[in-house]
């Protein structure tokens, strides 16, 4: 190991821990990330006009019952937040950015909801364009319609920028999609991620304040132990591998949240315009400098890339409402996940600043660390627990199907 590498990657020493006995089990703490039965009474839905959506309830979108048009769920913000700041956002022209409304929910009760100010001036125009070139059977441009939104929240963008609430404008952006329920989560990996309906853009630092999907993929380079490798140093692919450990990564100082903890080998956000395999690659060779040829969309690739095997998880992601501790930022996180298992003479190197140092823990350390210990992020500590059942390696637990459900929670739908 060159001294370089050496001061960016090291073995993890024993977690912190306290008594078992004062402190929550591994259970409680998974579910007490999912924030949603705790936070949901100071959030409004943000509500999407979508006239050219034909899907009802049972197919997972949720749709008005009103007779002249169609609506979407695509996010929440604090009603507080709303108040204090999101009703005061302005385009160039001094027109508001937002209006609330009210709109019959399902079961034809009056919901106050929040609305973009733009989709209330396309459905005054809309009996006025009917069969005009360039709009679609239900009179309206939907192209434009896209472009107006995804204008209007750029102007979100600015004005959370100049009020201090973000510190700055991401680079990548995240699709807006109609909220759809949970159990009809595309569960095929990233082969049919891009096929959802997109009716906006919106700056990823926004998002959160908005209650939009933030979809991560999650990376976790492992190594499996000596004894059960061959001579390549893979392991056996007859029978099943021991884990040697799994490389953390701690988040650089200058992150905007969650500086200095621990998270997973590779953790980054999905923008609107890569596939989750390809956003993989992008992220882990952009924070770990890990090999673009270790990573293929199949079960394994040891004839591509010797001493590596990439299993793809993608299909199985994780999903839970997620907020910070103050409890803003409330929104769905799903996230999806890959192993990679790697050589024993291969170490990841931090590139782009956004990891301070890597460390391989063990099985234990990172058993006792996700029960009882505080350094990793916390909705990391789903993400790893996934990975260690999968896995087969956590220690002793015996309700491993209420685990798996608390990771997997049906989404929180404030209006339908």
């Amino acid at each position: 190991m060159s001294q370089k590498t050496s001061k960016c990657a090291s073995y993890a020493g024993a977690a912190t821990t306290t008594s078992s006995s004062h402190t929550p089990s591994l259970l409680k703490r998974i579910r007490a990330l999912d924030k949603s039965a705790e936070l949901s009474q100071r959030y409004t839905a943000l509500v999407l006009f979508h006239p050219c959506c034909s899907l009802n309830s049972d197919n997972g979108i949720n749709v008005s019952s009103a007779s002249d048009s169609l609506y979407v769920a695509v996010g929440h913000a604090e009603t507080s937040f709303i108040n204090s700041t999101l009703i005061h956002c302005k385009n160039e022209d001094g027109d508001p950015i937002f209006v609330k409304d009210k709109l019959p929910n399902e079961f034809g009760v009056m919901t106050e909801v929040l609305r973009l100010h733009v989709d209330l001036q396309t459905q005054k125009d809309m009996n006025q364009s009917q069969g005009r070139t360039g709009y679609n059977g239900d009179g309206y441009n939907s192209a434009k319609l896209f472009q107006n939104r995804t204008s209007a929240f750029e102007h979100v963008t600015n004005h959370l920028l100049t009020s201090e609430v973000i510190p700055r404008k991401h680079a990548d952006v995240y699709p807006i999609c109609p909220f759809v329920k949970s159990s009809t989560i595309d569960r095929s990996g990233g082969s049919e991620h891009d096929k959802k309906v997109v009716l906006a853009h919106v700056n990823r630092s926004t998002a959160p304040y908005l209650g939009i999907d933030c979809v991560g993929v999650h990376l976790h380079c492992y190594v499996c132990r000596h004894e059960e490798a061959g001579a390549t140093g893979s392991c056996d692919n007859n029978k099943k591998p021991t884990i040697k450990g799994v490389w953390l990564a701690k988040r650089a100082p200058t992150k905007s949240y969650h500086p200095n903890y621990w998270d997973t080998t590779v953790a980054g956000g999905q923008p609107a315009n890569l596939s989750l395999i390809d956003n993989t690659v992008k992220e882990a060779q952009e924070e770990a400098g890990v090999p673009a040829e270790w990573i293929q969309n199949e079960s394994t690739n040891t004839t591509i890339a010797p001493n590596t095997i990439f299993p793809d998880h993608t299909h199985d992601p994780l999903t839970m409402t997620t907020a910070k501790p103050d409890g803003t930022c409330l929104k769905r996180s799903v996230y999806y996940s890959c192993d990679l298992q790697v050589p024993h003479d291969w170490t990841p190197t931090p590139v782009d600043g956004e990891v301070s140092e890597f460390k391989l823990y063990s099985m234990k350390e990172l058993d006792e660390e996700l029960r009882f210990g505080n350094s990793v992020r916390p909705a990391m500590r789903a993400v790893l627990l996934d990975f260690m059942m999968r896995h087969g390696v956590l220690m002793g637990e015996q309700n491993s199907n209420e685990l798996r459900d608390a990771m997997r929670q049906e989404r929180l739908i404030l209006w339908r």
